[in-house]
């Protein structure tokens, strides 16, 4: 069984809920991109490339990069997990899907998440690298954590803007999705390692994109440097694992894998048991990651893992 555990569609129930013109960003992927509303080319595409299961989740993974009003998130967010719950009910197996929160209210945030887990049959949530320029390890996050450490739910990380840090990384070379992107992954999970989210939340199964971005290839550094110095002047936190420990917890997806020095890069960091395969479709090259993951030097056995096996066993797909 192979199945992608990262990859974006609308549900109509969201495009429906969505104010009126449609935001730049969602019209301008809803009308050039067939995958991400027309389930029939989707199916279509999954047969092609022998995929068996995707795990679906918004193409915008978060509302603030929207210009939506901030009373709207909770209407929107309801209706496009009803939406996409709906869709991934009434597959006969094909679909997965993960819920979307908004940490801009941490309450509603925890709410939601519990009854798309619970009511919905969502396997998690999807959250943003940074919350309006906050970090993930922020205290005002921690109820949402502990809640998604006790639901034993999945949580997956999408990259957004890095807000004010460049002004022209906005608007020049698409420089904040192509790098700002990779860049805020990481710091997102820089900063729930080494601000204690896991220390405390250990059992957390976060899954991030773009295979980890810059964390295994800094990781040496990282590790060089992470100790010696806290936050804001203060004494570090103590932790009570190696920063390589940390690290290698985040379970990373494949959607840089056509990319074959990456793929060996991140699977040699994270081990096969912490890859899981996700395209970003409908962004990635799907046949290019698969041949890539066939063609790594560990046995078939291990492939499977990636390709579905360490999904299966996470998440439960598949089970009946």
């Amino acid at each position: 069984m192979i199945i992608d555990v990262f990859n974006h569609f609308y549900p109509r129930e969201c495009l429906k809920a969505l104010p009126r013109p449609l935001p730049r960003m969602v019209a301008r992927i809803t009308s050039t991109m067939p995958a991400m509303t027309d389930l029939g080319f989707r199916i279509r595409q999954m047969d092609k490339f022998g995929i068996d299961v995707q795990v679906l989740s918004l193409g915008v993974p978060t509302l603030d990069n929207l210009d939506v009003s901030v009373r709207s998130y909770p209407r929107i967010i309801k209706a496009s997990n009803d939406g996409i719950s709906r869709l991934a009910e009434t597959s006969r197996g094909r679909f997965k899907a993960v819920a979307t929160v908004s940490l801009v209210n941490v309450g509603e945030a925890v709410e939601e998440l519990e009854r798309s887990v619970k009511d919905l049959g969502l396997l998690g949530a999807q959250i943003p690298s940074n919350v309006r320029g906050k970090p993930l390890d922020s205290p005002e996050f921690e109820p949402f954590f502990a809640r998604a450490s006790q639901l034993g739910c999945g949580i997956w990380i999408h990259p957004v803007h890095m807000g004010k840090t460049y002004d022209w990384m906005n608007d020049e070379y698409n420089m904040n999705m192509m790098l700002g992107w990779g860049i805020d992954s990481a710091l997102a999970m820089f900063r729930i390692f080494r601000g204690g989210v896991l220390e405390r939340h250990p059992d957390l199964t976060i899954v991030t994109h773009h295979m980890g971005t810059l964390m295994p290839l800094m990781a040496a550094r990282i590790n060089r440097f992470v100790i010696g110095q806290g936050k804001n002047g203060k004494a570090p936190a103590p932790l009570t694992k190696s920063p390589f420990e940390y690290m290698r917890m985040f379970y990373v997806d494949t959607a840089e894998g056509a990319w074959n020095p990456a793929l060996v890069l991140s699977h040699g960091f994270y081990g096969t048991d912490h890859v899981l395969f996700g395209t970003d479709l409908p962004w990635g090259d799907t046949p290019g990651i698969i041949e890539n993951i066939r063609a790594l030097s560990v046995p078939d056995e291990e492939k499977e893992m990636i390709l579905g096996g360490n999904a299966r066993r996470l998440f439960r797909i598949g089970d009946t």
